[in-house]
């Protein structure tokens, strides 16, 4: 543990939900990383990141590790919205449709699927999204998922609610 905490600069964030883990480690590149010890909203998923995103310390580029998106709560509903109502997602059985007879990996869907929401887009300020990387996509049924009533899908819809994600951040 002690070896964790020298190689990363480690600060907290006090969210309105629960503190938020700041972490800074150099590797081959920088990675900045939140924890949030709780599942926290858009609010303070915001302030959170603006307070991440000041210890780049004028890097060119660098990676933003979120973890598992299911500690957003907003992010985690949203890309369950987003599957509901897409013609690219088979709610039967919770992955992608076929692209031209090819399979898609429901992590390619889920990249561009947040690449596609302008609030997850927006929390990055002025740098710009040179790639989003996930994996280990999870799904449920819609009736097990915070989404609004009424929602025109069976309630054994499989929509997709978690998986890891890395964004890679460069100046425009």
């Amino acid at each position: 543990m002690l070896e964790l905490l020298i190689a990363a600069g480690i600060a907290a964030f006090p969210a309105a939900e629960c503190n938020v883990a700041l972490e800074r480690m150099e590797k081959e590149r920088l990675i900045l990383s939140l924890r949030p010890a709780c599942p926290i909203g858009y609010s303070s998923t915001r302030g959170a990141m603006r307070e991440l995103l000041a210890r780049a310390d004028g890097a060119p580029a660098f990676s933003v590790d979120f973890g598992r998106i299911e500690r957003y709560a907003w992010l985690s509903e949203m890309l369950a919205r987003q599957a509901s109502s897409s013609r690219r997602w088979n709610l039967a059985a919770g992955r992608p449709h076929e692209l031209e007879g090819k399979a898609v990996h429901e992590n390619a869907y889920v990249a561009a699927a947040l690449r596609g929401m302008p609030e997850f887009t927006a929390l990055f300020g002025r740098w710009q999204v040179a790639g989003i990387s996930v994996e280990k996509v999870l799904v449920k049924p819609a009736a097990e998922l915070r989404l609004a009533q009424g929602a025109p899908m069976a309630p054994d819809s499989k929509l997709p609610y978690d998986a890891i994600v890395w964004v890679r951040l460069r100046h425009p």
